[in-house]
């Protein structure tokens, strides 16, 4: 067992989490709870580690290898590390008999059971909710799953690039005239994430005040549908189905990423008639002078020949400087960053949204902290994502008294331990 005593801080601190989420959608939202103070505890299986650990063969990434550390490659993945911070990470197989028994024996000692499942695993397991109950009277069980418990595509599986066509966002990314697209950058699971931690809040909040705990059915596809309203309310009141417009502006013109110097890219828009007046300003060509730009309406209708003589300007221009420009001017803009450069934002880091995280494998390394400032009760990181397996002995002796030499058997047996299966 661990001699480094547990923090306790936050607004969830004495909440205790069991959670089998994986990849991204489930392992946010529990990243979350545990940035609030929840003690989250993260089970995997030894033959199915998280997918997002990058698993057991392979090289380690470049930017993370280092000799002068013992480093094992699925220790050092760094998607998995950086979503499941504050956690504390066990092995335990419930495909097992014995791994069944052992989750059992830690569900009374819980508040909560998360998982990311297809819905059928759990009521496999003989993990239903009705069965967690009789386990742990109060228990809130959270399912995150791409479709939902109930419905035509209950058991199908899912993830952020499905869930984007299914759910109709494809069809409003792309450019005019090109075909759907999807975003890049699987955006419904951050959405699901941020949705399931708020549900739990929310389910812990009427437990404290009634002492009932209850079933959390969140699926991906619903939860990324609530950002699409307007375009399903355009056409449930209209027939209109939304065209695809690039990154320009239902309304407002102009509106736009445009090339710019040295293979930069600057977004900008001009949603008033001041804002306006000051882009002119800066652009400097008479071009914009013309009639046909005088009024939002008029612009948008002529938005072509606006971005041609907005692009040939940005062309000659340092995106950085130019962002500096308008920004002062008062026009919205920005120089389009790498994800690198995001985490250097002086703001970000001023603001402690970006914390060096030193990891005992991978290293120190940048990560994003908690989204919100509490002023009573501050979030906080207080420890780096887990290694595979790392507190098993530490949780199992802890809660269930396990000996060493009970777990060592378990470590031999493949129901626990830190890697690959023997």
């Amino acid at each position: 067992m661990s001699d480094v005593p547990i923090p306790v801080f936050g607004p969830l601190a004495g909440v205790r989490i069991l959670t089998f989420t994986q990849a991204w959608s489930g392992t946010f939202a529990t990243e979350l709870l545990g940035l609030l103070g929840a003690d989250v505890i993260q089970i995997e299986a030894r033959r199915r580690p998280d997918t997002w650990r990058g698993g057991y063969e392979g090289p380690i990434p470049e930017a993370i290898r280092d000799p002068e550390k013992r480093q094992r490659r699925w220790n050092v993945g760094p998607l998995y590390n950086a979503v499941n911070l504050n956690k504390r990470g066990i092995t335990l197989d419930l495909g097992d008999p014995q791994g069944a028994e052992y989750f059992r024996r830690l569900v009374p000692l819980a508040d909560v059971v998360v998982d990311n499942f297809s819905p059928r695993v759990m009521h496999n397991w003989g993990l239903a909710f009705d069965e967690l109950s009789a386990l742990r009277p109060g228990i809130i069980q959270a399912s995150l799953s791409a479709y939902g418990a109930s419905g035509p595509y209950r058991d199908m599986p899912g993830i952020g690039g499905t869930i984007e066509p299914m759910s109709g966002m494809s069809s409003l990314l792309g450019y005019e005239g090109g075909p759907p697209l999807n975003s890049g950058n699987m955006y419904p699971d951050p959405v699901a994430g941020v949705y399931m931690t708020n549900a739990i809040i929310a389910a812990l909040h009427h437990r404290e005040r009634t002492g009932e705990g209850q079933y959390v059915d969140l699926g991906m596809m619903e939860a990324n549908a609530t950002f699409l309203g307007d375009a399903y309310a355009e056409y449930s009141a209209n027939g209109k189905v939304r065209p695809r417009l690039g990154n320009r502006h239902q309304r407002i013109a102009p509106h736009n990423i445009y090339p710019a110097a040295e293979g930069q890219w600057l977004a900008l828009s001009a949603d008033d008639e001041h804002q306006w007046n000051a882009l002119k300003y800066i652009v400097e060509d008479s071009a914009l002078d013309a009639p046909c730009f005088t009024h939002m309406e008029s612009r948008k209708q002529h938005e072509a020949e606006l971005d041609a003589v907005i692009e040939k300007w940005a062309r000659r221009q340092d995106a950085a400087a130019a962002e500096k420009q308008l920004l002062l001017a008062g026009v919205p803009a920005a120089r389009v960053r790498p994800p690198s450069e995001v985490l250097q934002d002086d703001h970000l880091v001023a603001r402690g949204f970006v914390e060096h995280v030193a990891h005992p494998e991978a290293g120190v390394h940048p990560m994003v902290g908690a989204p919100w400032r509490l002023s009573r009760t501050p979030a906080r990181i207080v420890r780096p994502s887990p290694m595979l397996g790392e507190h098993s002995m530490e949780v199992l002796s802890e809660f269930l008294g396990v000996t060493e030499a009970e777990y060592q058997a378990l470590v031999e047996r493949n129901v626990s331990g830190d890697g690959p299966p023997q």
